[in-house]
């Protein structure tokens, strides 16, 4: 029988607290083939995610860069090189194995959800990643929209790029060391290496990657609409950061549910409805209550004080049995709160409460944009 009920995760944050590409960066320091041994490479991954974030929050940045195809998320692209010079297939499989790092209670969550929804991921995660969690997830592979890394075939194209990583990181990035991590220290310089000099290795292999963030997370969006037959407006979107403003985005205005998952400032923006919780069940009212979610959340927000302690308080008749005693189990109560109509206060405490989450729940990776 098709499902009719459809939700979008996105997977690094509300799924899995890894940030696997941050992972894969801070391992650069431990191989030899770059010569960057004696640099702190989860640092210089760090300094290209605020580029990330400065290309796309600053407003005619990307027209006067000439890139107006970049998308949030592209520091998987901007790192391609170093990864397909430093690793193979199997060595990233492996790495993705040892460290799905799933969220507590999200196993029991998509077991809950799977009885009734169909549940599709749009991450930008490279496959080998994507495809590990979920396929522990048992989330179909056709179910998974990411970004392709074909790392194996690219590798004899990264000869030729010791030059270029030299210039990065043993220019650039010591350069932004010595200025105290000031990023507007760089940028001229990063501008100039990424978007000017367009026939080195370097650039020819980053500019193969396409990565599945920003617009593109809204294409799939679509396409989820198109192949389930269920209208944009009637799907549950979850995300956390930079790289799922669009489907956010689209899927709250067209009136669906458009969910900050732990997020940070970026995805609080352009989301209706935020999920603070260290347990991915936290969610689970949402899609018990998402036919008439508008009162369910006024009920809420009215008598969580009441019960913000303690799950055993919850009001029978505000969330199933089942959820109620997951929550009873686990120890936790989320905060749900409904992001229309609040003040610009109300907002940044609501930021603030996500971000703090965010850092406790996913430690390092929690800083990135």
């Amino acid at each position: 029988m098709k499902k009719t009920k459809v939700c979008c995760w996105d997977l690094e944050g509300p799924l899995s607290v890894v940030d696997f590409a941050a992972e894969m960066g801070k391992k650069l320091g431990e191989k030899s083939d770059l010569g960057v041994q004696n640099y702190d490479m989860g640092e210089f991954f760090f300094m290209i995610s605020n580029y990330d974030d400065y290309l796309i929050d600053t407003p005619g940045i990307k027209e006067e860069l000439g890139i107006p195809e970049y998308q949030p998320g592209d520091t998987l692209r901007i790192m391609a090189p170093m990864y397909v010079a430093c690793f193979t297939n199997d060595e990233l499989l492996d790495l993705a194995k040892e460290n799905l790092g799933i969220l507590p209670g999200i196993r029991e969550l998509m077991a809950l959800l799977q009885k009734d929804w169909e549940i599709f991921v749009i991450s930008t995660s490279y496959t080998q990643f994507a495809y590990q969690v979920t396929k522990e997830l048992n989330i179909s592979r056709d179910h998974v929209y990411c970004t392709e890394f074909p790392i194996n075939e690219l590798r004899a194209q990264a000869s030729n790029i010791n030059e270029s990583v030299d210039r990065l990181v043993k220019n650039i990035f010591e350069k932004y060391l010595k200025n105290n991590k000031n990023l507007e220290s760089v940028l001229e310089d990063l501008n100039d290496f990424f978007w000017k000099d367009k026939k080195s290795d370097y650039i020819n292999i980053m500019n193969k990657i396409s990565v599945r963030g920003g617009e593109r997370k809204e294409k799939a969006v679509e396409d989820i609409s198109h192949r389930t037959g269920v209208s944009i407006s009637e799907i549950i979107s979850i995300g956390d950061s930079i790289t799922d403003i669009n489907m956010l985005n689209r899927v709250n205005e067209e009136g669906g549910i458009a969910i900050s998952f732990n997020g940070n400032r970026f995805s609080l923006k352009y989301a209706n409805i935020a999920v603070t919780t260290p347990n991915g069940l936290g969610i689970l009212p949402i899609f018990e209550h998402h036919k008439k979610i508008e009162s369910f959340l006024l009920d809420w927000e009215n008598k969580y004080q009441k019960f913000k302690d303690s799950p055993k308080e919850i009001p029978d008749n505000l969330v199933s049995n089942i959820c109620k005693n997951h929550f009873i189990y686990f120890d936790f109560v989320p905060k749900i709160r409904d992001l229309k109509n609040k003040s610009t206060k109300e907002l940044d405490q609501i930021i603030s409460n996500q971000e703090k989450m965010r850092k406790k729940v996913r430690g390092w990776a929690g800083e990135l944009g």
